[in-house]
């Protein structure tokens, strides 16, 4: 808790960055370690810092008085500030190396088990990219493959979209507060984003506009939430994408890229990323392929008992038991949403729980 506290009050009322505090002296690890800074150890900070630390309270006290104020302001938002302590903080995050200290987030995390792409691609996309991100996110999401962006206009917003009217699961990452929309006019997807299982998340305090440098930060943590990471559209030269790229090759991350034209500038980012070994993107289903693959290597034997399943996927499996069902059967019995049963559907099978006979119809194994 001592550690939350001091992240909680460094990044929220002293707007301190995460490559700041690692900059503090390694024996910080609370409110009261603040006050053994002197004045002669606080010069050799950059000035901007410097300023940051010399906003810190008169006292302990008064720094406590100031969390709880923060603690009431976050909570009457619906916002969560975690850490690496938390139980829900995502695993993903190890293939970092610079992972971030604290996170604000508006609804939920991707769940742990759960298989997940990060989409991105151009904000001028073309008519063709903005088919194909309703097209291959839509069908991911009804596999139960969730989606994450960085709600950026153009293919990042469009994905998120059609994931959510597939039924399926949406998150981005902002590079700014999270009760800030950037840009404005996604404001609806915005809010969509803040319920029902899916998620907004920043490692900058609400209020925080967009800077041009949150960008390369926030394309981290984009690339890795992501299992893999799918490019539709970017341009040649150095852009968004091609930073995010750069950060998934540095995690180990697969890198799928749409084709096009070879006339079309939109393409030729693709085009490069393809020559220099990413996938080619022929269908959705170069995805879940790889994610099957992916998810078999990664599902250790302790997962593989029925008493470690979500109660959905238990009470599909029970059904698929009892006999071998039809996608539509299974959907009406149970009453769940395409997304739940085809995520759930995902997840057995890949564990070896069920096997699908034919196109859509499964038996248990």
């Amino acid at each position: 808790m001592k550690q939350r506290a001091l992240y909680l009050y460094l990044s929220y009322a002293l707007r301190l960055t995460r490559g700041e505090v690692r900059k503090l002296p390694g024996d910080i690890h609370s409110i009261e370690d603040l006050f053994t800074l002197s004045a002669e150890s606080s010069d050799a900070y950059p000035a901007g810092m410097r300023d940051k630390l010399s906003r810190l309270a008169p006292s302990p006290a008064a720094v406590a008085e100031a969390l709880r104020q923060i603690e009431e302001a976050l909570a009457l938002r619906r916002i969560r500030f975690l850490t690496s302590r938390d139980a829900d903080w995502p695993s993903r995050f190890q293939t970092l190396s610079d992972p971030p200290l604290w996170l604000y987030l508006k609804g939920e995390l991707p769940m742990e088990y759960t298989p997940t792409v990060s989409v991105i691609g151009s904000r001028s996309a073309s008519s063709y990219g903005l088919r194909m991100a309703d097209f291959i996110a839509s069908e991911l999401a009804a596999k139960g493959i969730a989606i994450v962006s960085g709600l950026a206009a153009g293919i990042d917003s469009r994905a998120g979209e059609a994931a959510l009217a597939a039924g399926g699961k949406s998150y981005a990452v902002l590079g700014c507060g999270v009760n800030i929309c950037y840009p404005k006019e996604n404001y609806v997807l915005f809010s969509k984003l803040c319920e029902d299982g899916n998620g907004i998340l920043s490692e900058f305090p609400p209020d925080e506009l967009s800077r041009a440098w949150h960008f390369p930060d926030r394309n981290r943590l984009i690339a890795a939430l992501g299992d893999c990471l799918c490019v539709l559209e970017a341009r040649e030269q150095q852009s968004g994408s091609s930073i995010t790229v750069g950060s998934a090759l540095e995690q180990g991350k697969e890198i799928f890229c749409l084709p096009g034209r070879i006339t079309d500038p939109l393409s030729r980012g693709c085009h490069v990323f393809i020559q220099n070994g990413a996938n080619l993107l022929q269908s959705p289903q170069d995805i879940v392929d790889y994610l099957g693959l992916r998810l078999r290597c990664m599902l250790e034997p302790r997962m593989r008992s029925p008493e470690k399943l979500s109660p959905e996927e238990s009470a599909l499996y029970h059904l698929i038991q009892e006999e071998p069902c039809f996608l539509n059967r299974l959907l009406q019995r149970s009453g769940y949403d395409i997304g739940t049963v085809m995520r759930c559907l995902l997840k057995l099978e890949l564990e070896g729980y069920v096997e699908q006979l034919s196109a859509n119809y499964y038996s248990a194994c």
